[in-house]
């Protein structure tokens, strides 16, 4: 029970991403975990099993999200171990092997394509992982 409500006091939401949150739960029945926002992107963590309710037929749900807020929409779903969670977040890129070591999960690929991808521009997308695991996990994340 201990460890659920670390998980569960680590997930602070503020007014502006509750309202979201309530939006995207209420347009598609999925249960909204967490939700966080950077410049041009507002991101969803749904519940396992959810991610089909979330997105809507031909993610139509997304689609008209993001016309209605101005905003990218990106909805991960969430997993209860935090390499299968970071698949999720990284999803569609695929790495060559995640390893959880002493509190620090390492994505490893040779592919320099792929490593760039997940570091983008000034650390950004790595920053946007390691934001989204951390709300979960008490881990860091980081690309070898």
């Amino acid at each position: 029970m201990e460890q659920l409500e670390n998980k569960l006091s680590r997930v602070k939401l503020d007014q502006e991403t509750l309202g979201l949150s309530s939006l995207l739960e209420k347009r598609t029945h999925a249960l909204v975990k967490d939700c966080f926002k950077d410049n041009e992107t507002i991101y969803f963590v749904v519940a396992q099993g959810e991610m089909g309710k979330a997105l809507g037929k031909g993610a139509e749900n997304v689609r008209r999200l993001q016309q209605e807020l101005g905003k990218r929409i990106r909805i991960i779903e969430y997993a209860d171990t935090v390499i299968d969670f970071i698949r999720n977040i990284i999803s569609p890129l695929r790495v060559e092997e995640i390893v959880e070591e002493n509190s620090i999960v390492y994505l490893k690929d040779s592919r320099k394509k792929t490593k760039s991808l997940l570091i983008g521009r000034d650390g950004r997308n790595l920053q946007l992982i390691q934001r989204a695991v951390t709300r979960f996990f008490n881990v860091e994340v980081k690309v070898i």
